[in-house]
This record gives C-alpha cells, sequence and structure tokens, in this order.
C-alpha cells in the first residue's frame, strides 16, 4: 500500500442520493471492481470502501461525500441513518395514488445516472423538495415499489445463470461490478449460490418415497 494515496485524473462530482459504488464506477469507468477493492484496503479488500480514501481520490472532502452519498455514513447496503425527516405536509404532497414518491426520488438517485433537475422534471415537484427528499431519512412501506433495484427480476436471472456455470461469488460480483452496474455484496451472492445449488437436492428429498411414507 502506498503511503500517500494519489488523486485520479478526473474531475467527477458526486451526485445527491446516489450510492457510494454507483460513484465508484463512475469515477474508474474501465475497472471499478478494482478500485473498489482498492478503496476498501487491507487486509480483506472487501465491503464497504473507506470514504477517506474515496476522499483522496476523488479530490472531494468527506464533508461532500458524507452529504452527497446516501450510504457513506452507514453499513453497507443500508440507508443514510439520522434523525432528518420531512415534515408531514410535504411528504403527503409526494403521496399519490397509494405511492410514495419520496422513496421512488430516492431510487431514482442511487446509480448517479439523474440530476436533481432531472428528478424534479420527471416527478413534477420543485428542486428544493427533491433536495429535502434526498437529504432526509425515510423508510419506505413494504407496498412501495421500488426502481433501478440491484436485485430486481432480471439482476436475479443473471445472478442464477452465472451461478449454474459454477462462477464464484467474487467473479459474479467482479463481472455485476464492471459490466452490469449491479451492485450488491458477496456475502449475499454466496448465500444465493448455496440456496442454488441446494435447491435440486432439496426438491429430490422431497419427492423420495421415503419423504412421502414420513409425511
Amino acid at each position: 500500500m502506498p503511503d500517500r494515496i494519489a488523486q485520479l485524473p478526473v474531475n467527477v462530482r458526486p451526485q445527491l442520493g446516489e450510492i457510494t459504488d454507483s460513484y465508484i464506477r463512475r469515477l474508474a469507468r474501465a475497472k471499478p471492481s478494482y478500485l473498489h477493492g482498492y478503496l476498501c484496503g487491507p487486509p480483506f479488500w472487501v465491503g464497504k470502501p473507506q470514504i477517506e480514501r474515496l476522499a483522496a481520490v476523488s479530490g472531494r472532502s468527506t464533508a461532500a461525500l458524507e452529504h452527497a452519498l446516501s450510504d457513506a455514513k452507514s453499513p453497507r447496503g443500508r440507508p443514510k441513518p439520522g434523525p432528518r425527516t420531512l415534515r408531514l405536509h410535504q411528504h403527503r404532497t409526494l403521496t399519490r395514488h397509494g405511492v410514495d414518491q419520496a422513496v421512488l426520488i430516492q431510487h431514482d438517485a442511487l446509480d448517479g445516472s439523474m440530476t436533481v433537475r432531472a428528478i424534479s422534471a420527471e416527478w413534477e415537484v420543485p428542486r428544493w423538495l427533491v433536495r429535502r427528499v434526498l437529504n432526509s431519512s425515510i423508510f419506505p412501506a413494504r407496498s412501495t415499489r421500488r426502481r433501478r433495484n440491484a436485485l430486481d427480476y432480471e439482476a436475479q436471472e443473471l445472478i442464477a445463470e452465472m451461478i449454474s456455470k459454477g462462477m464464484r461469488a467474487k467473479e459474479i460480483w467482479t463481472e455485476l461490478m464492471d459490466i452490469h452496474d449491479v451492485s450488491v455484496s458477496i456475502a449475499n451472492l454466496q448465500i444465493m449460490a448455496t440456496k442454488q445449488r441446494r435447491a435440486p437436492q432439496n426438491q429430490q428429498q422431497r419427492l423420495s418415497p421415503g419423504s412421502a411414507k414420513a409425511s
């Protein structure tokens, strides 16, 4: 490990509300999995990137990254914690036809592809309200539809196909990060692989004559 981390020769501003992995992909361009591991550092090189290392390579302050990135100050894969919430009348404004637009706005921001202006235009709400949403701790109801979910149906099918080919969790994670712009932890991939490989065995046990007599 070098004593001093050098700044990358690119100027990429973090988008308000995007996740750390998305920002790393935009910083690295060609090989985000390598940069991700470098930012996690020794001894494991996996997990949640260190915010100080990310600040060093991006040329941004840790305060700026913690403000912009939705998961910068939280355990990996969890929403940003904090007491900040929308006022009740603002939250009602963002709830239409039973759909919590505040949560959908947050999901629009996760991959860094939409600016505050673009999100404002899509949902027909003022930009200041979009910023308020992205600076708030909002936890969705179970019925809320999610967008740009890293584990939507297509991503699950893609992961299942890679598991069936015998790829290991780290190999799957690298391909998802570098090629498909999908973020999922290696631990979750290991769980998914174990479940998929045990499924035929469990089904065979259920269909065996011995299991039928036991039931």
